[in-house]
């Protein structure tokens, strides 16, 4: 017997209290507990647990300590317990994340690719790039190299080595998602590589503090200021498998704030990507412009890449806008840009009207992380200059990805174009 099939057997018998009989917040086991909850014994033992899986407690003066998890079966990674049911046999989760199908009928397309894609596999074609590593800690582009929370612009390139290693993370499914539940969309944790990124605020009443979300979504119902604890929302439905995320929100005020969101979450490792201020260049013909740009390095090396490198150093780079409006785009050829044939998901405002389910795409909606990259797995197969751009003239070495697709939603580089149009 495999390791996984005894992972799923031992999962299987509480497959009946993981079914959702509503539309909860945070679905099923994962959240809403109240003081008789069964969701507990789904996954935890209290005294027979047998598997080796820990969880990291870390005081009030930083010191870390490790404890067992309690989890049934014998999974020794996070992943291996989680794909008990979230993976293709379909043991009582209806989001296959191992293959990115949907199976269910209530808060998606039935048979149709998540709105994440898929770790391992989608469209029976196997993944190009993934979220998920089994082959150690690493570090997160756009973060990863410049040391812990973004401390990027006083960096000394002589200690890239300690300042990168520092921040190295290793990935799995529990470094992204809180399994008992967030005031965040889809559980996103409330904290991430050390950076808060939601959470809940102290209130009148310690059991069930005020939420303070960090990511919400248009989708219908969802609560304005995020999941309450030991609260079912059963006007809520998510929707699995068309994109419906929302901008940016301070959500108790319900104002706009561009630093929150969804990049504002992925910013918590990749924390260089989001919140410069635009800067003004000159260019060669005198020509004033703006660009987002700030100091870090990316990894660039002149030796193998993560081993015995060689750092270019802490260089100012420009970068693509992130969480900022489609019409703040005024080139001469913006007649041009595609904004309204939903090629590529867009962050919408709250409450924005929709059709047939969609959120309506409009010049106010947001570019963000997710309108080129998929968050779990891609199939994006990439050739030429978008697998190894040393190939043209850059006075700068190269950092070449392992997996060049880059969790991309196109082939190459069709994400340009698919606004771009030239």
């Amino acid at each position: 017997m495999t390791k996984r099939f005894s992972i799923l057997l031992a999962l299987v018998a509480f497959a009946a209290i993981l079914v959702p009989s509503a539309a909860f917040g945070n679905f099923a086991i994962h959240g809403n507990y109240v003081n008789d909850t069964d969701a507990c014994a789904g996954c935890h033992r209290a005294h027979t647990s047998v598997s080796s899986l820990t969880w990291t407690a870390t005081t009030s003066t930083g010191v870390k300590t490790e404890h067992s998890a309690l989890l049934v079966s014998s999974a020794t990674t996070m992943e291996q317990f989680c794909y008990a049911c979230h993976d293709s046999a379909g043991q009582s989760a209806d989001t296959n994340v191992t293959d990115g199908v949907y199976y269910g009928t209530d808060y998606g397309t039935q048979g149709s690719i998540l709105n994440g894609g898929g770790f391992e596999s989608f469209d029976n074609i196997p993944t190009t790039s993934s979220h998920v590593t089994n082959s150690g800690p690493w570090g997160a582009y756009g973060g990863g190299y410049a040391g812990p929370n973004g401390a990027t612009a006083t960096g000394n390139p002589s200690a890239l080595n300690e300042i990168g290693e520092s921040n190295k993370i290793a990935m799995d499914c529990a470094t992204c998602h809180d399994p008992h539940g967030s005031a965040n969309y889809r559980i996103l944790k409330a904290q991430v590589n050390g950076n808060n990124v939601g959470g809940y605020q102290p209130s009148g009443d310690p059991q069930n503090p005020t939420p303070d979300g960090f990511v919400s979504s248009v989708e219908t119902g969802w609560p304005a200021n995020g999941f309450e604890l030991h609260t079912a929302y059963p006007a809520y439905v998510p929707n699995y498998t068309t994109p419906m995320y929302a901008k940016g929100y301070n959500m108790a005020a319900g104002t706009q704030n561009d630093l929150k969101g969804m990049s504002g979450w992925c910013s918590g490792c990749h924390s260089t990507y989001i919140g410069d201020s635009t800067q003004t260049f000159t260019n060669s013909a005198g020509i004033a412009y703006q660009s987002l740009a700030s100091t870090y390095t990316a990894g660039d090396t002149v030796g193998t890449p993560l081993a015995g490198r060689v750092s270019v150093g802490f260089l100012l780079r420009h970068k693509h806008p992130v969480n900022v409006s489609l019409s703040t785009y005024n080139g001469p050829d913006k007649s041009s840009m595609i904004v309204t044939d939903q090629v590529l998901p867009v962050a919408n405002d709250l409450g924005e009207a929709h059709v047939a389910g969609k959120p309506v795409t409009s010049d106010g909606d947001w570019v963000e992380c997710l309108t080129c990259h998929r968050a779990h797995g891609t199939i994006a197969a990439m050739s030429g200059f978008a697998v190894n751009p040393a190939t043209i003239d850059d006075p700068l070495p190269t950092f070449v990805s392992a997996t060049p697709s880059a969790l991309l939603r196109m082939d190459n580089r069709g994400v340009c174009e698919a606004c771009h149009n030239k």
